[in-house]
């Protein structure tokens, strides 16, 4: 028989192991909102606390976990209640997918639906009204164990998918176009803090349903101007769209209060695509417009009741004030053109070679009869006095395009692409100032989630290249910033800026030497606002 360990070395041993699983890494228990109260939360739009339950309706309404998980196994349970089941799109985001609570189906029913990267985009899980009662509260559960994620309502499975082992993004509820009610909110696992976003413009403020389509520049005076789409009533892309400003004396620190520049009543004044004349220190904006009416598919197949037309606008004082808009469709846009887009991103003005001081915008644009994109310039060779057609790509399903000066005189054109069949962005060069342009090839580096993106010249000497986009092959999200040394040739330095939903995007260099990205980024959808962040060009070298 084996003695007994004297009761003294127990007890040691016992400590001892507790000790261990005392100080191993134990899943956190995080409450976000208990009993209707709000405890670690960040907000968009107010969520006001009403019989044991924090609520709040429309589509720039969100209430976002104040953790959210890194690695491993992890539940996330979400107790709530719509007010109504009418296809109003409420959902629940999380890692950049949604679960869609009251969907609209192809037969006007409400219906559960779950897109993103790990599902099949728009994948019906069924009637919405026979899991859920408008007004009654359910559990909503998210559960990661090994590789499998699983939804849950009220204990019932009802989709499953593969997963990773890693995680970035956001948790978050998204009433849309109805009311939601949530009483508890929390997640248990490996849980980090997020990071709320600071919104230069935020969809819901200033008298506009949304603002898109972000453009930068820094003027000669070192004042930065930041222009958007200020759409009046919903999220689309036609309808009461304003051209609007807010700029900065500092370098971002601060920022003015928001200006209208452009606003011809219920029609769009859209695609900002601005311009420094560094010789004379004039800004121009050049920008598109077309009847508020006017649908893109309509002017496309030219049944609206208009066309899409080209504008230029034109500042002296830094961005103070504006010229009135002066049409110069019939200089830069052929008869059998339809579709015509600028940028959506800022120009440049050539620095060397032959064509040295020539203003550059890029552009799309479709051909009468065909439903195919192509990209091409416009530019102007007497500091904007006039403009002239540059070249358009030889191959088309490239639209919305930047362009920046290699060292060697050429342009480089880099276009969102189609081609679903290598998802990443297309490249194309002109050795004579844009007035052709060579044989499209990919940039297998740079993923292309079909989104624009904004490339840029930060320097000559040493070479820097910048280029940011949503950095996924199928999905806004992922705000990467990347740096190249040998003109677009490698990506040696890439920032993640938001690893949550996000789209389209500029940058610009700032005074202290520094960088300027302003992108569009939110925590359900890419569209709840617009972001300007500063990065340190030392800290992207590193």
């Amino acid at each position: 028989m084996k003695k007994a360990l004297p009761i003294f070395f127990e007890w040691l041993i016992i400590s001892w192991l507790a000790g261990i699983i005392a100080c191993s890494p134990q899943p956190a228990n995080e409450q976000f909102v208990g009993k209707g109260k709000a405890k670690s939360v960040v907000t968009l739009g107010n969520w006001p606390e009403s019989d044991g339950a924090l609520f709040a309706s429309g589509e720039n309404c969100c209430l976002i976990a104040g953790k959210t998980a890194e690695t491993g196994d992890f539940r996330v349970m979400c107790r709530l209640s719509l007010d109504s089941l009418n296809g109003s799109n409420s959902c629940f985001s999380f890692f950049g997918n949604r679960f869609f609570f009251d969907a609209p189906s192809p037969e006007g029913k409400p219906q559960l639906l779950v897109t993103g990267p790990l599902f099949e985009k728009n994948q019906l899980l069924g009637d919405a009204g026979k899991l859920i009662s408008p007004g009654k509260s359910f559990d909503f559960e998210i559960i990661k164990k090994g590789s499998v994620l699983t939804c849950l309502i009220d204990g019932k499975k009802i989709c499953a998918a593969e997963a990773g082992s890693e995680w970035k993004g956001y948790l978050a509820v998204n009433p849309a176009k109805n009311t939601v009610r949530v009483s508890e909110f929390s997640m248990k696992g490996n849980l980090v803090p997020v990071e709320a976003l600071s919104f230069l413009f935020e969809s819901g403020q200033d008298g506009y349903h949304t603002f898109r389509i972000p453009a930068i520049v820094t003027t000669a005076k070192g004042t930065l101007l930041a222009f958007a789409e200020g759409r009046k009533n919903s999220r689309s892309d036609t309808g009461d769209i304003d051209m609007v400003l807010k700029r900065s004396e500092d370098g971002g620190k601060t920022w003015s209060p928001l200006s209208v520049i452009w606003d011809d009543a219920e029609n769009v004044c859209g695609n900002p695509a601005p311009v420094v004349d560094k010789t004379t220190g004039t800004i121009f904006l050049l920008t598109t417009w077309n009847l508020g009416i006017d649908h893109e598919q309509e002017i496309i197949g030219q049944a609206g009741k208009d066309t899409r037309r080209v504008f230029v606008m034109q500042s002296v004082d830094d961005g103070i004030t504006w010229t009135a808009p002066v049409e110069i469709t019939q200089q830069v846009k052929p008869e059998n053109w339809t579709w015509y887009a600028t940028g959506p991103c800022h120009g440049i003005q050539i620095e060397n070679g032959n064509f040295n001081g020539r203003l550059v915008i890029p552009c799309d644009h479709i051909e009468a009869g065909t439903k195919k994109y192509f990209s091409h310039i416009i530019y102007s060779d007497d500091h904007g006095k006039t403009w002239k057609i540059g070249g358009s790509t030889p191959q088309d399903q490239v639209n919305e395009c930047t362009v920046a000066e290699l060292p060697d005189g050429k342009l480089m054109l880099n276009m969102r692409n189609y081609n679903r069949t290598q998802k990443s962005r297309k490249i194309s060069l002109s050795g004579d100032g844009g007035l052709s342009w060579g044989g499209i090839f990919p940039d297998t580096t740079l993923a292309e989630p079909i989104c624009q993106g904004s490339l840029y010249r930060f320097s000559f000497g040493p070479s820097r290249l910048l280029f940011l986009n949503p950095a996924d092959e199928n999905a806004r999200q992922n705000m990467a910033l990347r740096l190249s040394f040998d003109e677009g040739a490698t990506w040696a330095k890439t920032k993640i800026l938001h690893g949550g939903p996000s789209a389209y995007s500029d940058i610009t260099g700032l005074p202290d030497g520094n960088i300027g990205c302003l992108y569009e980024a939110g925590y359900a959808h890419p569209y709840q606002g617009i972001v300007f962040k500063e990065i340190l060009l030392n800290g992207l070298e590193k």
